[in-house]
C-alpha cells in the first residue's frame, strides 16, 4: 500500500544532484509516522486477519509491519475472548485486570 504523501517523479535524464536526493529521503523521513503510513484494513478480510504468536520457545516471528499488528491483533481477541479482535468484550479489561490480582 502506498504511504499518504506524494513523492516527486522524476523525468528520464534528470541529473540526480544531491539536492534533489536528500530532499526525496528527507520527504520520507517527515512524512515516516502513523499519521502519514497507509492501513493494514482495506477490506474487512484484511483487518480480521490474525497470526498466532505462539509461546515461550515455540515464537511465530513478524518479518513485517503487517505481520506485527496480526500478531498483536491475535492476542486482542483471545484477551476480549470475542470472534474479531476488535469486538468489544463482555467484561470490562478493568474488571478483568481486578480478578486477576484476587
Amino acid at each position: 500500500m502506498a504511504a499518504l504523501y506524494s513523492h516527486t517523479t522524476r523525468s528520464t535524464g534528470t541529473t540526480l544532484t544531491a539536492n534533489i536526493y536528500n530532499t526525496d529521503h528527507q520527504n520520507h523521513i517527515d512524512n515516516g509516522i502513523p499519521s502519514q503510513l497507509d492501513d493494514y484494513s482495506s477490506t474487512v478480510s484484511q483487518m480480521q486477519s490474525t497470526v498466532d504468536p505462539g509461546e515461550v520457545g515455540t515464537e511465530s516471528l513478524a518479518t513485517s509491519l503487517s505481520g506485527e499488528l496480526e500478531r498483536l491483533r491475535s492476542i486482542l481477541k483471545k484477551i476480549g475472548g470475542k470472534a474479531q479482535w476488535y469486538t468489544s468484550p463482555d467484561v470490562p479489561l478493568s474488571v478483568i485486570a481486578m480478578r486477576m490480582f484476587i
